[in-house]
């Protein structure tokens, strides 16, 4: 049913969890990620999970599959929540590294 519903024409980031982060900190971590997506010429909604750990994700992230949307998580943590069979969490080139991508076999 979601590939019947027509791709946003605009980029939009949907947040999930709660961020602890400073305003600067955020300010800085969301013009990263719209800077990767501009180089990307992407256009559409994308979502970045903030991440304790162990938090059930994997109805946000099977969403952002199916969607064939990007998903981003921001640990806070020791370690990235599980994701679903056949996904998993890659770090990226984030100064923090604390932030990943959600990538895999389903996603291609």
């Amino acid at each position: 049913m979601s590939s019947l519903k027509p791709k946003s024409n605009k980029l939009e980031l949907q947040t999930y969890g709660e961020n602890t982060l400073s305003a600067e900190q955020t300010e800085a971590l969301i013009k990263w990620l719209m800077e990767g997506f501009i180089e990307e010429n992407y256009c559409g909604k994308a979502h970045l999970i903030f991440d304790v750990g162990n938090w059930d994700i994997q109805g946000y992230t099977l969403m952002a599959v199916l969607r064939e949307e990007p998903m981003f998580l921001y640990r806070f943590g020791v370690s990235p929540s599980p994701t679903q069979a056949g996904a998993k969490w890659e770090l990226t080139q984030h100064p923090s590294m604390r932030l990943y991508q959600l990538v895999g076999d389903v996603l291609e």
